[in-house]
């Protein structure tokens, strides 16, 4: 007979959200879920992933139509429930293919395009990015599912503009700037002003011209490291430019435009840095 297969954090995420909106969850429910997700940074950030996504679908199309019809028929919030169900599993199995069911704006792979916001802001999204864009009268937020975003800034005193990546945030203060999400891991550069990065409840960071750094779910910021700008947003003008960069790198970042894998098994080769424009 064969072994079962354990459930992964994700699946776990998702089957406590379903627990608790079942409409019969209570107060052990509840307990349970805020006990698994503080057993690591690991859990916490499955756990915050599977709620943007659940939230995230009560705000499309196809949830708009269940809620104007749900009068209607008794049966339809069920349906609704198991629709978004569906989706909900689809977007954690498949992210690359259903992102437009919950991003205001995508990109496919190998796609760069600028975005134009509402408030003179303008966005430069990289191939197989996604993010929506959630203004008012006090805030200007972005969410950045995945991907990549550079972000020119315009100035607004009165509204923050505030850029939510995995696990922290970035406040512009009049700038531009460069948030990278791989996986759990986002990356912020600056070209131009200060921002301030937070993340893993630690005090906010600020950057300046030429510095990035690298947080990940549940720990504070990394060390910030200086860097040319220009380099670093040369993605926007259509190259790619490593400066004495290992090989797992390179490849790991070639590999965001292409539609297929790259595999590089040999670790000595993996560390060999190389520098290149492409």
């Amino acid at each position: 007979m064969s072994e079962v297969e354990p459930l992964s954090l994700d699946d776990q995420a998702v089957d406590h959200l379903l627990r608790l909106h079942s409409g019969t969850a209570g107060a052990r429910e509840r307990a349970e879920f805020q006990r698994w997700r503080r057993q690591s940074a690991a859990h916490e950030h499955a756990a915050r992933e599977a709620e943007v996504l659940w939230q995230a679908l009560g705000h499309t199309q196809a949830a708009a139509r269940h809620r104007r019809t749900a009068q209607r028929s008794w049966r339809l919030p069920a349906m609704a429930a198991v629709l978004c169900l569906a989706l909900l599993l689809g977007l954690l199995a498949a992210p690359r293919t259903l992102v437009g069911l919950y991003a205001d704006h995508s990109t496919a792979v190998g796609e760069r395009r600028l975005v134009q916001l509402d408030d003179g802001s303008r966005v430069w999204l990289n191939s197989g990015s996604a993010l929506s864009v959630d203004f008012s009268t006090t805030r200007r937020d972005v969410r950045l599912y995945r991907g990549e975003a550079l972000f020119e800034v315009a100035k607004d005193r009165q509204r923050p503009f505030v850029v939510s990546a995995g696990d922290g945030q970035v406040q512009a203060l009049g700038t531009r700037f460069d948030v990278d999400l791989h996986g759990a891991q986002a990356q912020v550069t600056v070209s131009e002003g200060v921002v301030q990065v937070a993340s893993g409840g630690a005090a906010p960071l600020r950057l300046g011209v030429g510095q990035r750094v690298s947080y990940r779910p549940g720990v504070a910021p990394g060390a910030v490291q200086a860097l040319d700008p220009s380099s670093a947003s040369a993605w926007q003008r259509g190259k790619l430019i490593f400066n004495q960069r290992p090989l797992g790198e390179v490849l790991a970042e070639l590999e965001r435009y292409l539609p297929e894998r790259i595999l590089l098994r040999d670790e000595t080769l993996r560390r060999r840095k190389i520098s290149g424009v492409f």
